[in-house]
Formats: C-alpha cells, sequence, structure tokens
C-alpha cells in the first residue's frame, strides 16, 4: 500500500519537474538558438491587408490565399557564418519553387545580427525582426512593412524545422 501511495505521488513530480522542448531561450543563448532551418507555421499582420489583389482583405496571411503556397513553402535559414565569414540569413525555395525558380534556390540572402540586448534581428538589407518569443522549437517574430502605402506590423512564427 506505501508503494502504491509512493508511486501516486511520484508521478505528478516527475511530470512537472519534465522540461518541455520549448523551454523559452535565455537572452543570452538566442544566438545559438536561432541556427538551423525554420518553417512558417504563421504569417499575420496587424491590419487587413489585399496582397493578390481578389479586393478581398485579410490579417491571416498564411490560412489564406493572400500568399501564394509556394512562398509559404518557403525555408528561413540562420547560420553562423557562411563563405563570408559573417552570420548569414537565407530563404530558399521549398519543393513548391515560385516564378519558375528552381526548388531550394535562394529567394532572399542577407547577414544578420542581434541587437538591443538581443532582442532584435538586424540585416543589412530589410527591416529588422523584433523578438516576440523564441524557444527551442519555435521562433515569433514582427516587422515593420508597407503594401500600397499602407503600412503595417507583419507577425510570422516558425516552427524549427
Amino acid at each position: 500500500m506505501k508503494r502504491l501511495l509512493f508511486l501516486l505521488l511520484a508521478i505528478p513530480v516527475l511530470l512537472i519537474s519534465c522540461n518541455k522542448d520549448d523551454d523559452e531561450v535565455s537572452v543570452e543563448d538566442r544566438n545559438r538558438a536561432l541556427l538551423g532551418q525554420w518553417e512558417y507555421e504563421a504569417i499575420m499582420t496587424d491590419r487587413a491587408v489585399d496582397l493578390n489583389g481578389d479586393n478581398t482583405s485579410n490579417i491571416d496571411l498564411f490560412n489564406t490565399q493572400e500568399l501564394p503556397q509556394c512562398v509559404k513553402d518557403n525555408i528561413t535559414t540562420y547560420t553562423e557564418d557562411g563563405p563570408s565569414d559573417k552570420p548569414e540569413y537565407n530563404v530558399t525555395e521549398n519543393n513548391l519553387a515560385c516564378d519558375d525558380n528552381n526548388p531550394f534556390s535562394f529567394v532572399e540572402e542577407d547577414f544578420w545580427t542581434l541587437t538591443n540586448n538581443n532582442a532584435t534581428i538586424s540585416f543589412e538589407g530589410r527591416e529588422p525582426f523584433r523578438i516576440i518569443e523564441l524557444t527551442k522549437n519555435r521562433l515569433k517574430v514582427e516587422s515593420d512593412d508597407t503594401f500600397d502605402g499602407q503600412d503595417y506590423i507583419m507577425t510570422i512564427t516558425y516552427r524549427k524545422k
């Protein structure tokens, strides 16, 4: 009876003490945690936009037809250093390539650094990403963008590939 009671009490303690893979990454460890390949999980805006010209505006760009499927299929990669000896940021086509691109060809290339006490991913040729959440398997960022003269904030959620 005592053993059964001990087991019943020990199980919740073990479950509570287990770390989840999605635990927040400390600010100091963000540089390392960003490295690798990321795929889109969600793309949202703070105001409705009509990117595809179908006269329907949406704030959800991922689960609607605002962005073509070939864009939603892209892979984002952060590397520690590439041929340039600088940390590189790349967006590549995945299996569904757009605009006569070959699968796995580069869509965007840039260099990145963490700034503002590791709260911002800064780039040389694009708007910075403000980190909202970074876990071992999830990255959520926001960035300022403009379309047809309208400013909006885009929030992108990635999952580690």
